[in-house]
């Protein structure tokens, strides 16, 4: 898997065992903790993300050690972490030293790492399917954010001028992520309706793809074992039901797949176990929005059909 030669943060090749810079609500971030708890990793030591203490250098064994990046705080806009991120997002995984940037990259190293229980079939072509899902997944990445943004943040995802400058000088020329360019937008209410009703719509079509393979009974998007399509659009799902999207009706089989994913003890412990006060406290503004119709409940396809 593609690693970082060379970074340029001092603190990286420091590392020992493996250690995630990762956001608690960030869905990114979450693939990589689902992975982790499905390969039997268990959430160790939280310190602080940019510590250099030797006595946080070293994860213990079987463990990943927790380095929490706030971006409510506006951590991942610092030159401490460019330094490990240049596109300032999350997650960031080190292991002994080597840094792996971008969720499924990250993903796919950890199922090297620990071969049992492969996320990446062996079956040539629902390996072929579950990799055509994660491409269809991540050219969805950006509307994501887009809808999260818009039904979900609201104003608290804005920046100020200085986080915004901050931004500006810090992000990579060419960066994927082309964060500047999208938060100068959102700051200033730049960005018109019909983007983001575009960005859901796109993300709708992937649902209703998802929903016609499901519609066979199968178990999870590739058959009957947990692949890299179910974590990684698994995640997408959560973040969608958070901002108020009415699963239920619209793709039922979906609905049903996504509870199959949450009662995992994987979702549970790798996801949830501190990210459930703050999903269940957007869950509660986007039942008030809905409820006055001016939430995602009110906009969209409608059904499968429609989506398609």
């Amino acid at each position: 898997m593609p690693r970082i030669e060379h970074p340029v943060s001092l603190l990286v090749p420091r590392l020992r065992g493996l250690h995630l810079f990762h956001f608690e609500g960030a869905p990114c971030a979450q693939r990589v903790r689902l992975a982790l708890a499905e390969k039997g990793f268990a959430r160790g030591r939280e310190v602080a993300w940019s510590s250099d203490a030797d006595t946080t250098l070293a994860a213990d064994p079987g463990t990943w050690t927790s380095r929490h990046v706030s971006l409510v705080r506006k951590q991942h806009l610092t030159p401490a972490y460019a330094a490990i991120h240049p596109n300032m997002v999350v997650p960031a995984l080190v292991h002994d030293g080597w840094l792996y940037l971008e969720s499924m990259d990250i993903v796919a190293y950890l199922d090297e790492l620990v071969p049992a229980n492969p996320l990446i079939p062996a079956d040539p072509e629902r390996r072929r399917l579950a990799e055509d899902l994660v491409a269809d997944g991540k050219r969805l990445h950006v509307s994501l954010r887009f809808v999260s943004f818009r039904w979900g943040l609201g104003r608290l995802g804005r920046l100020g001028a200085k986080e915004e400058e901050a931004l500006r000088r810090l992000e990579p020329a060419g960066s994927p992520e082309k964060m500047f360019d999208f938060y100068s937008r959102y700051d200033d209410g730049r960005i018109d309706e019909s983007t983001y009703l575009a960005h859901l719509a796109g993300l709708e079509q992937g649902f209703a793809r998802l929903e016609a393979l499901l519609g066979d009974g199968r178990a999870f998007l590739t058959g009957d074992s947990l692949t890299v399509a179910d974590v990684l659009w698994a995640l997408k799902v959560l973040r969608l039901t958070e901002c108020g999207y009415p699963f239920a009706p619209r793709f039922p089989h979906v609905e049903t797949w996504f509870a199959r994913m949450r009662a995992r003890p994987s979702f549970r412990s790798g996801v949830m176990q501190r990210h459930r006060l703050l999903s269940g406290a957007f869950r509660w503004k986007a039942a008030v929005e809905n409820f006055f119709g001016a939430g995602l409940g009110a906009v969209g396809g409608g059904s499968p059909a429609a989506a398609r």
